[in-house]
């Protein structure tokens, strides 16, 4: 028996708090209630916290176009909706039961929830097809795989799906995250170690030689070339402290524009080292993406089409739309891939007998479990990999300027005595 609910008509507001938890410590957090007062009176019985800072809308001017939820958040959500309509509430209720626990953490998901409500209750339109209108909030992987589901009857086990792959792709984040650690560690440092070396060690030199020669002395290139740098690095380092501030927030909102894309990935499987970790990752989201569709009878074009979309390098992606394309015509999808370097021929000799045997979930499971594998070697030794190509170049760094500091001592008498 199954129970189905029905989405409130009181439209839903997310509010933003403060609060002071049971332990002492502030909290902050979004709260979905009909009212201010509705979310004052949900945090104040809730015995988490023992009192209300402060409570405010958050209006739609907050969340902007581009605006992204966190990955936790997304998960979170997705197992919730996945439990939902597991248990037999409409698409509609599902997300309406989401957004009033008001624990959802994030204001942009947490908005973007209410315009999928809001545009279910008011167009008429299916839960996927509002989500399709939010791609920054609601990836491809999550949309089209609930498409899927709609299309064949299995909605609830397509949103069990969703969770499963975000979940598996958060986690797979996050050791990569890790793994990036150590490098943007010892990136930072060394920058700022030649910066200081190149703003206030090297201009006491040149300053010295140019008192003991009255500016006469003609230096060695190498002691020119460093000192003619760090010269311009009072307004260099400011104007390159900038740009990578602005560079990296207008990255991350645009970074799914199919021309930022086509730009950056090619570029990201040429990495040394990184390379074939995104190339790793890529081929993992690929082999669980296909698996997980074909083993829910998605129809393969539509699997393809998916994949596509989820794998995360457009390089890949462009691949998998021609071996679609293939299809679509009748052909074997095998040629298409084969023509591009980025798939191994293991893999295309399991999705083969994947294809031959009609066991393409099983075979693409097994040898998606190497390439994950392979993801997690590289990740789990990523300080190995990378801590002798940083040492290199900060060896090289310091022996530069300390020869262009010193190579001056070797010529001193030419330095000082005709003046």
């Amino acid at each position: 028996m199954t129970t189905t609910a029905v989405a409130p008509a009181k439209k839903n507001q997310t509010f933003a708090f403060r609060a002071e938890g049971a332990d002492g410590k502030p909290k902050s957090g979004t709260a979905v209630a009909s009212s201010r007062e509705s979310a004052i009176a949900k945090l104040a019985s809730n015995p988490e916290y023992t009192s209300i800072l402060s409570v405010r809308q958050t209006g739609t001017t907050a969340v902007g176009k581009k605006s992204r939820p966190k990955a936790r958040a997304m998960v979170a959500a997705s197992r919730q909706l996945a439990m939902y309509l597991e248990v037999g509430y409409d698409e509609r209720a599902a997300i309406a039961e989401i957004l009033d626990d008001g624990e959802i953490g994030d204001i942009v998901l947490a908005h973007g929830l209410s315009e999928v409500l809001k545009d279910m209750s008011s167009e008429g339109i299916k839960m996927h097809e509002a989500m399709a209108k939010h791609p920054y909030i609601f990836p491809d992987l999550m949309t089209k795989t609930l498409a899927a589901g709609d299309k064949g009857g299995f909605v609830a086990d397509a949103a069990n799906q969703v969770a499963d792959d975000l979940e598996s792709e958060d986690e797979q984040r996050a050791k990569v995250k890790k793994a990036l650690t150590y490098p943007m560690v010892v990136l930072v440092l060394s920058s700022a170690i030649f910066v200081f070396l190149m703003m206030y060690v090297v201009p006491k030199f040149g300053s010295m030689y140019t008192e003991l020669s009255h500016g006469k002395a003609q230096l060695p290139f190498l002691t020119r070339l460093v000192m003619g740098v760090s010269a311009q690095m009072a307004w260099a380092v400011p104007l390159l402290v900038v740009i990578g501030v602005v560079g990296s927030i207008w990255y991350k909102r645009n970074s799914k524009e199919t021309k930022v894309r086509e730009f950056v990935d090619p570029l990201k499987l040429k990495l040394p080292v990184f390379g074939k970790l995104f190339r790793d990752i890529a081929l993992t989201k690929f082999c669980r993406i296909m698996a997980s569709l074909s083993a829910n009878h998605v129809h393969i074009t539509d699997a393809l089409a998916i994949t596509a979309g989820s794998v995360g390098n457009v390089v890949m992606e462009n691949a998998i739309m021609k071996a679609r394309d293939g299809k679509l015509k009748g052909q074997s999808i095998m040629e298409p891939l084969r023509e591009e370097p980025l798939f191994p021929k293991m893999l295309l000799k399991f999705l083969a007998l994947g294809e031959d045997t009609g066991e393409t979930d099983k075979s693409l499971r097994a040898v998606g479990k190497l390439y994950e594998r392979d993801v997690d070697h590289t990740t789990n030794n990523m300080e190995a990999y990378v801590q002798p190509i940083f040492l290199i170049g900060i060896a090289g760094m310091v022996l530069i300027i300390a020869l262009a500091i010193y190579l001056p001592y070797f010529s001193l008498g030419d330095v000082v005595s005709p003046y």
